[in-house]
């Protein structure tokens, strides 16, 4: 029998905690364990959404491209045509949202 912590939610009751994770999360805030899953999980998809508004590729005027997002660049050497520009994107996405949710999580 699996056990959990939190209730199961209505289709509306979902809807309604992620409204509320919505109205009053911001990037760059905690995001608290004893919330619901829900809220995380939105707080989660704000978190890849800002990430994602404010990642920006530049070329560094060698065979790589950067992405860049606050203070920290993921660099990619293009001269392979291995990994694709949007795999590229997705990756340094992925390490950004990484490297922000263990920040609000911890």
């Amino acid at each position: 029998m699996k056990s959990s912590l939190f209730r199961e939610l209505s289709y509306k009751e979902h809807q309604e905690f992620q409204e509320w994770a919505r109205e009053n999360w911001k990037v760059g805030d905690k995001v608290r364990s004893i919330w619901h899953p829900v809220v995380q999980e939105e707080c989660a998809k704000m978190l890849d959404e800002h990430i994602r508004a404010n990642t920006k590729k530049y070329d560094a005027g060698t065979l790589d491209w950067n992405f860049a997002y606050k203070d920290m660049t993921v660099a990619f050497d293009i001269s392979s045509d291995e990994i694709s520009e949007e795999e590229q994107y997705n990756f340094a996405i992925e390490h950004f949202w990484e490297s922000e949710w263990e920040e609000a999580t911890s």
